[in-house]
């Protein structure tokens, strides 16, 4: 026989899938609540967990199913012989079906009549344990947190017995992402309540916000940066300070950026940090530059610190700081001076954007193309000096919001559009800041051209080579724009969307 065990906050439907888990053959393992629910309705050989393990509940219901008999039940692999005889030896018996949801700490803590030691009493322990434990043996014993999946369990049980091994899959995935957001949650009310320096508001003044550190983060690390000046770092300086250490960060030779609202507005390559930075501020947008957030990817050295200090700016990002730099930096008391471990180690992450019910998650685009990578369109190739500044505008357009285009000459940003609903705007824009400085300039866009309008325009002002990803069903009217306009094509055949 069969045994599922049943201990649940959100008791929907609960009543009706314990009689059709009967019906097709399980015994019923319950827990306070649960049980009486079920018993209440009419049930009967119900089994209290405590009858099962021998093990009274206790601790005011903090004890409950942490006990040998129920994670044993749970986690022993049932083809294995060691965990056979384990079982055996030890009076456990097989739990093959786990029907848990958590305690309700969402709603505790969004309750502001409720105390931190009443919301902390809402932290389930044994549930999260239970379903994890069941999830990460999903072959033998499923779990199940979604009242939605009842009736499938129920069909698939009255058909074939069983449940498939890809439907117990989603099943496991449902538990992760269950015991993840939950989790989240927790570790944020504990941060609001912790001695702990919460960051002053999230976007705007009347949202409220935390940092939470990633314990597995390897590589360049933003949150264990080490503030050597400055006012506590805000929710928004955090976004464009990662933005700033995206782009510098996936450099080797000497780099310098300036950041506003998470967009580069200055950007260049150099001999040195202290040319990188000059040329990216003489070069770029240097009005947008007031206020933004530094990135360099080498020591900073005294005549770069004076250069940084004098005009005002939020952040500044490094790997290391000269004695004599760090000076003359603590000179501005409101700058805030991050020294970044392992600075240049851009290392594989996820990516996570909640949406209402639920959450995206994406591996990171730290992807790079190199010269090796791109294919060319036509017989005309571009130079090497074209092809460095090709490689950097696409290192940059990442970084800028779609639709994006940057233009970039002898190795700085000249002229940036991002943001917009169209490319054709996009385009303008970042020509209108260009100005005379695009003729002979390159130019990348994250997406394909979906028309020849936007190359004609780069045209008419004197672009030398476009980068893009390629992939428009009318890339030979593109192509063939180009050529007319003397504008040499260059493909990467993947796009960089940024939204």
């Amino acid at each position: 026989m069969k045994t599922a065990l049943l201990s649940v906050s959100d008791k929907t439907g609960i009543v009706d899938f314990a009689r059709g888990l009967q019906k097709v053959g399980f015994r019923i393992l319950s827990t306070g609540g649960t049980y009486k629910k079920l018993t209440d309705a009419g049930l009967k050989d119900i089994l209290e967990i405590a009858k099962f393990t021998g093990f009274p509940e206790g601790l005011e219901g903090r004890i409950k199913t942490l006990t040998p008999q129920v994670f044993g039940g749970i986690l022993n692999l049932r083809d294995n012989p060691e965990h056979q005889k384990f079982c055996q030896e030890n009076d456990i018996e097989n739990i093959d079906l786990v029907v848990v949801n958590l305690y309700p700490f969402k709603q505790t803590y969004e309750d502001t009549k409720k105390s931190f030691p009443e919301k902390v009493e809402q932290v389930d322990i044994g549930g999260p344990s239970m379903i994890r434990a069941a999830a990460k043996n999903y072959e033998f014993c499923a779990p199940v947190v979604d009242p939605a999946d009842y009736q499938k369990i129920l069909q698939e049980y009255e058909k074939k017995s069983d449940l498939n091994i890809e439907f117990r899959k989603e099943l496991a995935a449902k538990c992760f992402e269950m015991t993840a957001h939950y989790d989240l949650l927790i570790a944020k009310f504990w941060n609001e309540n912790a001695d702990r320096q919460p960051l002053r508001y999230g976007e705007n003044p009347h949202q409220s916000a935390v940092l939470l550190s990633d314990p597995f983060a390897s590589g360049s690390n933003l949150v264990r940066a080490k503030q050597l000046n400055g006012k506590p770092m805000s929710y928004n300086n955090y976004q464009d300070a990662n933005a700033a250490l995206e782009l510098a960060g996936s450099f080797a030779e000497p780099f310098a950026c300036i950041i506003k609202h998470a967009s580069p507005c200055c950007a260049a390559t150099g001999k040195t940090a202290e040319e990188a930075f000059r040329r990216a501020f003489e070069e770029g947008d240097n009005v947008s530059a007031f206020g933004g957030i530094i990135a360099v990817n080498q020591e900073i050295k005294k005549g770069l610190a004076e250069q940084i200090t004098s005009f005002f700016n939020e952040i500044v990002l490094a790997p290391a700081y000269s004695d004599e730099a760090l000076k003359i930096l603590k000179n501005k008391k409101n700058l805030r001076v991050l020294e970044v471990p392992n600075f240049n180690e851009l290392m594989p992450d996820l990516n996570y954007k909640r949406i209402r019910g639920g959450t995206l998650i994406q591996d990171s685009d730290i992807r790079e193309i190199t010269e090796k990578d791109l294919c060319f369109v036509g017989d005309k190739k571009p130079e090497k000096k074209q092809i460095a500044d090709l490689l950097l505008a696409w290192k940059i357009v990442k970084i800028v919001k779609s639709n994006a285009i940057v233009i970039v000459k002898d190795g700085a940003l000249i002229g940036k559009g991002g943001g917009q609903t169209s490319r054709v705007d996009a385009m303008r824009i970042a020509l209108d800041q260009a100005g005379e400085k695009a003729r002979g300039a390159v130019l990348a866009s994250d997406a394909f051209f979906p028309f020849a309008d936007s190359v004609e325009a780069a045209g008419e002002v004197g672009i030398a080579a476009i980068i893009q990803p390629g992939g428009s069903v009318r890339d030979e009217e593109v192509f063939e724009a180009c050529k007319k306009m003397g504008i040499i094509t260059t493909l990467t055949q993947i796009r960089a969307f940024l939204h």
